[in-house]
């Protein structure tokens, strides 16, 4: 069982390890469970800023907000779709450095040579090409959708629950009961109240005839 004396230190030790608590550290510190993901799904591979990377998710998610599994997964394909474009072109330009470090250094045209050589072989700068180009049109299709998605949430928005109006809703009718052990009345024939013209009594009409 613990003291007292360790009951105060762990609360006093609480209190010094609350978060951030500044408007940018709470908003910095809402990313990093993304970073720690990206990370896992091998997003960002060895050699590469993962700072830069946590700046980037950070960039899209405070640009489109994203709302639901929809909109956030569509802002993540933007973001690894932008990463790998990114990816591409330093790939380019270290296999370009490579092939040029194969060259004769008296050769007057490295770059060129490094180009020829590089089409007759293994075509590297190709295939960077046009994993750069996939990368670009996902990249432009995720975001086509995400903005069609956005328009239509704040364009249409789904409507509010039903409430029922009793200020309008019908009010039942119900017939008149009588009370029990009470004496029927009789019906009056002959109201005194006539309504728009009165009978001459003194000549029957022609159905009493």
């Amino acid at each position: 069982m613990a003291t007292p004396a360790q009951i105060t230190a762990n609360r006093l030790n609480a209190q010094k390890s609350t978060g951030p608590s500044s408007a940018e550290g709470k908003a910095a510190s809402r990313f990093n469970a993304l970073k720690h993901a990206a990370s896992a799904q091998s997003l960002v591979i060895p050699g590469e800023d993962e700072a830069a990377f946590a700046e980037l998710t950070r960039s899209y998610h405070e640009q489109f907000h994203p709302v639901g599994p929809e909109e956030q997964l569509l802002v993540e394909k933007i973001i690894a779709s932008d990463w790998t474009q990114r990816r591409m072109n330093r790939l380019e330009a270290q296999v370009t450095n490579a092939l040029i470090d194969h060259q004769d250094p008296d050769d007057p045209n490295p770059l060129g040579r490094a180009f020829i050589e590089d089409c007759r072989g293994a075509n590297a700068l190709q295939k960077i090409f046009r994993r750069r180009e996939a990368a670009s049109r996902d990249w432009y299709r995720a975001l086509a959708h995400l903005r069609q998605l956005q328009f239509d949430r704040m364009a249409f928005p789904p409507p509010p629950p039903a409430v029922a109006d009793r200020a309008s809703a019908p009010v039942p009718i119900r017939a008149a009961v009588p009370p029990p052990n009470s004496t029927p009345q009789a019906l009056d024939l002959h109201p005194t109240t006539k309504i728009g013209f009165v009978f001459d009594e003194s000549t029957p009409p022609a159905w009493r005839l």
